[in-house]
């Protein structure tokens, strides 16, 4: 038989040590029980680790990346971020009282308090788990999907409650089920992020070809509508401006193209204008979330009194264009449709 590399040795001892440490714990395994599992002396375990403590160690940072590379590969192969944050939350939690990664986990955990190296290795291994919830959530929130001011804070503490829910869950009888363990996570998780628990399931994410309007993209055009209304109130110039993308068009009944222009048009039209109220009752929309771009059908009602005198008022549509730049909806057309007007 070939004789296996150093390498080849080392990770074999690793996977072994593993299958120990299940069995017995990791207090009560010896250097002595691998040696024999292996059918090898314990001088050969002492030649590739330097003492039992760099061996436990490094047996759980062996298995424990393993799993996490294992669920992450997962995790990422959802097409939504909602869809990631469901697997993330479904593969976080225990199989059950009996899940071998959780029971290595926490019983790793009280290694840790005694065994510097384990230590530092489970530290490590806890950052990446918070970590790819931080990605989960901070791609969300760019994809307009979830809103979260501060995705490493919700990731902390999601990864918080699911270890300690995970430890009342695998070490005692009936304090909770998985389905409520579960629950409960699903119910933090989609507190952090803007959702009602029951849109963040995997099974409620739309297929790609679909037009999905995430409830943080919602309220984020809502916004962009109000804010519209409100610097056409206070005949804001530089704040409507910051409403368009750079190549954005306006069009009351003559297009208007880019962001100069478009400023240039609305302080133009405001000078004919003592005052004027506007606002939006009614808005519909429909979001490529994939894409970053929508349209809207957007009603506006405004009352206005004008320069040289005589009171008026507009009932129309606008028809409109949504991009997503840098995490924020901007308008990339509106096209108005006066329905009515009056003076």
């Amino acid at each position: 038989m070939k004789k296996p590399t150093v390498e080849e040795r080392r990770t074999e001892i690793l996977e072994v040590t593993c299958e120990v440490v299940i069995e017995r714990g990791f207090a009560a395994t010896r250097i002595a029980d691998v040696a024999k599992r292996l059918g090898v002396s314990s001088s050969l375990i002492h030649y590739h680790f330097d003492s039992k403590e760099q061996l436990l160690a490094e047996a759980f940072a062996h298995y424990a990346q393993k799993d996490m590379a294992e669920m992450q590969a997962e995790v990422e192969a959802a097409p939504t971020s909602v869809g990631q944050l469901d697997r993330a939350v479904q593969n976080y939690v225990p199989e059950g009282s009996g899940d071998v990664e959780w029971m290595l986990w926490i019983d790793g955990w009280g290694e840790a308090l005694r065994n510097p190296m384990m230590r530092k290795i489970s530290q490590e291994l806890d950052e990446q788990s918070a970590g790819l919830l931080e990605r989960i959530i901070a791609n969300g929130v760019e994809r307009g999907e979830f809103v979260c001011a501060d995705p490493a804070a919700a990731a902390l503490r999601l990864t918080a409650v699911v270890d300690g829910l995970a430890v009342q869950f695998a070490a005692h009888d009936g304090m909770v089920t998985r389905d409520q363990l579960i629950e409960h996570v699903r119910t933090l998780a989609a507190w952090e992020v803007g959702l009602e628990p029951d849109s963040l399931r995997e099974s409620a994410s739309p297929q790609p070809e679909l037009r999905f309007l995430a409830p943080a993209t919602d309220i984020a055009l809502r916004q962009l509508v109000s804010r519209y209304c409100d610097t056409v109130i206070r005949r804001d110039g530089e704040g409507f401006g910051a409403l368009w993308a750079n190549d954005g068009v306006w069009n009351l009944g003559t297009p208007v193209a880019g962001r100069p222009a478009v400023t240039a048009q609305f302080d133009k039209l405001m000078l004919g204008y003592s005052w004027l109220v506007q606002s939006a009752p009614n808005a519909v929309f429909e979001v490529d979330e994939a894409l970053g771009a929508g349209t809207g059908r957007v009603t506006i009602t405004e009352q206005f009194k004008r320069a040289k005198g005589g009171t008026g008022s507009l009932v129309g549509v606008y028809h409109d264009r949504y991009v997503r730049v840098s995490g924020a909806w901007m308008f990339a057309e509106r096209r108005l449709e006066v329905i009515a007007t009056e003076g």
